[in-house]
């Protein structure tokens, strides 16, 4: 069935259905700056300053320049990541994403980075190990008042945020 959407004069309710979204709210707990050092990989460093800091939840911004970026995107029919890698030097435009505790007491860093070169050609995609610190990275970690969880989604097999 399509639904058309149309924009509401009220923010009291929606005018369209979607059964589908799930949310919650909660409020921002400190706000942690962080600085990467050459050599060092982003992923398993905003992971150990996540532990550090007792993060158990929280969103993440982080820009500077890599000395070579592993990137990623899934793929819906092998439903498992693909990964690709840019070996030179490339400066982080953007990357932003989220921490979030497994059930079982993980972490899990789910974020997504876009680098580009020298000529302004860019490369995204899932932030994935081996992406290189060249000069320095600066991370800044919002953490989350409440815990936020993630659980293995059965259709997709990937951990997704578990909201009820």
């Amino acid at each position: 069935m399509n639904q058309k959407y149309i924009p509401s004069s009220s923010y009291e309710k929606s005018t369209f259905y979607r059964p589908m979204v799930r949310s919650l709210t909660t409020e921002a707990k400190r706000v942690i700056f962080a600085r990467m050092e050459p050599g060092e990989d982003i992923l398993k460093m905003i992971e150990a300053v996540s532990l550090e800091h007792g993060v158990r939840a929280g969103q993440l911004t982080l820009i500077g320049a890599v000395s070579m970026a592993s990137l990623g995107f899934f793929d819906r029919e092998s439903m498992e990541y693909k990964t690709f890698t840019v070996n030179k030097d490339l400066e982080v435009v953007s990357c932003m994403g989220n921490i979030a505790s497994t059930h079982e007491g993980g972490l899990i860093v789910h974020a997504h980075m876009v680098v580009a070169d020298q000529d302004g050609k860019c490369y995204g995609g899932h932030l994935m190990p081996g992406c290189e610190v060249s000069v320095t990275i600066e991370l800044i970690i919002t953490e989350m008042d409440d815990d936020v969880k993630r659980a293995r989604d059965e259709a997709t097999g990937l951990n997704l945020l578990d909201i009820k």
